[in-house]
């Protein structure tokens, strides 16, 4: 009887002993909830590395003058000695920094999506016929334009072709300045892209866009989106937990060279709004939000049509590769 009376102790021990050892686990848990949610500045150096990793270098005689030609076609013209340090020219190899950015994909990763701020301080959306950061270097020395360079687009089939204006965000790599209308001639005027009929990659005709900039940085070619009939507000309603700090959403304009982030928040309804209520009612687009948590990134995009007093409620997260992120989002209409 001393026996089995022993033994029950002994297991009645073991049982008490795992459960303390669960509930401190189930507590320790609930008080750090903070490690499974978005961690925003993981996010936001995974962004700067995107453009980090986006740069093609190029090594440069200046006093010669030239073109580059980066990968995706977009060639950028110096004439001899248009690149200077405390306005004199240099001597001596420099090293040319592009990035091209063209698609959504590339935009939301290294987050560069086409919001502009309208001279009155609105901000609305813009189509993009490619965004560009040009840049010089001689070792560590961060050089200037002494004169203009001109910029040209690679080519669009002539049906798609769109005049283009001039837009700027920033003269750093790392800048997130919205993009403002350009008047680097100073005539008061926003600056406007030339059309240039060329030949694309099988020969066939295709339409380019040339631009000229007078200080290095980034430059987009873009124009107003006119949206016509009634407008509506529209809302996106995030998990616990997200917020701008630790989230990006987007909205992506279906069949349109478009990319809007959603950068307001409502603190009252905690949930991301967008600007001014400038949303047509009836345009069909998707929603793509992206986060990172433990260093992984996750993401979810889904598409919708926009009524009235719009409330999108996104959920559901899931770990994706850059790689296949990119690939989902070019793959939208």
């Amino acid at each position: 009887m001393k026996t089995i009376f022993k033994n029950l102790k002994f297991y009645l021990s073991v049982v008490l002993l795992s459960a303390i050892a669960f509930t401190s686990c189930k507590q320790k848990k609930e008080d750090n909830p903070e490690n499974n949610l978005p961690n925003g500045q993981a996010l936001h150096e995974r962004v700067m590395q995107n453009r980090r990793d986006a740069v093609q270098s190029f090594t440069f005689d200046p006093a010669a003058g030239g073109t580059i030609t980066g990968e995706q076609g977009t060639v950028v013209y110096f004439p001899p000695n248009a690149i200077g340090l405390n306005g004199q020219p240099v001597t001596g190899n420099v090293e040319i920094e592009l990035i091209e950015i063209y698609d959504k994909g590339a935009m939301i990763l290294q987050d560069m999506p086409t919001s502009g701020v309208k001279p009155n301080g609105d901000i609305e959306a813009l189509k993009s016929g490619g965004e560009f950061f040009v840049n010089a270097k001689q070792g560590e020395t961060q050089l200037e334009l002494l004169q203009p360079i001109s910029i040209t687009s690679r080519g669009v089939a002539m049906q798609d072709y769109e005049p283009m204006n001039v837009f700027r965000a920033g003269d750093n790599l790392d800048d997130t300045d919205k993009w403002e209308e350009a008047d680097e001639d100073n005539d008061g005027q926003n600056d406007q892209a030339q059309g240039h009929e060329g030949q694309g990659p099988a020969g066939e005709i295709v339409m380019n866009s040339i631009l000229d900039i007078s200080q290095f940085g980034w430059t987009n070619l873009d124009i107003w989106y006119n949206f016509t009939g009634p407008k509506t507000t529209l809302f996106v309603d995030v998990p616990d937990g997200y917020t701008p700090d630790n989230c990006n959403v987007y909205l992506s304009y279906d069949g349109e060279p478009g990319l809007a982030k959603m950068d307001i928040w409502d603190t009252d309804q905690e949930m991301f709004t967008e600007h001014y209520g400038s949303l047509p009612i009836g345009m069909e687009v998707h929603f793509i939000m992206v986060a990172e948590i433990n260093g992984q990134l996750y993401a979810k995009i889904q598409g919708n049509t926009i009524v009235d007093n719009h409330i999108e409620v996104m959920d559901g997260l899931q770990p994706i590769s850059e790689a296949d992120l990119t690939a989902a989002i070019n793959a939208l209409p």
